[in-house]
């Protein structure tokens, strides 16, 4: 009994470290993307934003309406600090004051980044963007999000779409997945709400 006690907790205490280190070397790689570098993914081009996110191995929609004119919820996705409600989350940084079409912004979480350029900005309909650099490797091929504005009797509604092509295992049913993601995602643009 003793034996088996030893055993469990030099697995717990290994498996302590391994997080430690693991967190610790996806927060270097974040870093990394903060600082302009990481590690790149394949651009998707303004021509070529709806059939990817139509045909990318993984895609999920959510959408919400918000009791606000479009004009109101574009501005709030135009702040920098975007998403930063949500735990871990410091939100989306553009690197300078200009929203335009190839701008770059930068989602910063505690263990996970991605550099992003807006391909498609028209402006309180729509805006997608690209991955350009994220900063777990090996991970992604390429990565795109879409975010569309449609007015109603109400006020707006949003629609996101995140779609990406993954490096190793494209031919895996990821599209499985999207039913279990769509609460997180919807939950994402709940609090765009507070920024209004």
């Amino acid at each position: 009994m003793v034996t088996v006690i030893i055993v469990v907790a030099v697995i717990v205490v290994l498996g302590a470290i391994a997080g430690g280190i693991t967190a610790l070397l996806m927060r270097l790689w974040t870093k990394d993307v903060l600082a302009d570098n990481g590690f790149e993914v394949r651009p998707v081009t303004s021509a070529e934003a709806g059939e990817f996110i139509e045909r990318a191995a993984f895609t999920v929609t959510a959408g919400r309406d918000f009791p606000f004119p479009p004009h109101k919820v574009w501005d709030a996705l135009q702040l920098n600090g975007t998403f930063s409600w949500i735990p871990l989350i410091n939100g989306i940084r553009y690197r300078d004051d200009y929203r335009r079409e190839g701008a770059l912004r930068t989602f910063d979480g505690l263990l996970f980044a991605v550099q992003e350029r807006v391909i498609i900005m028209a402006p309180n309909q729509q805006l997608t963007v690209s991955g350009t650099k994220i900063s777990i490797p090996f991970l992604i091929k390429a990565f795109a999000e879409d975010y569309r504005l449609t007015e109603t009797a109400d006020g707006t509604r949003l629609t996101w779409t995140i779609a990406f092509q993954p490096r190793i295992g494209s031919f895996l049913p990821l599209r499985w997945a999207a039913p279990f993601v769509r609460p997180f995602a919807r939950f994402g643009i709940k609090g765009l709400a507070s920024r209004i």
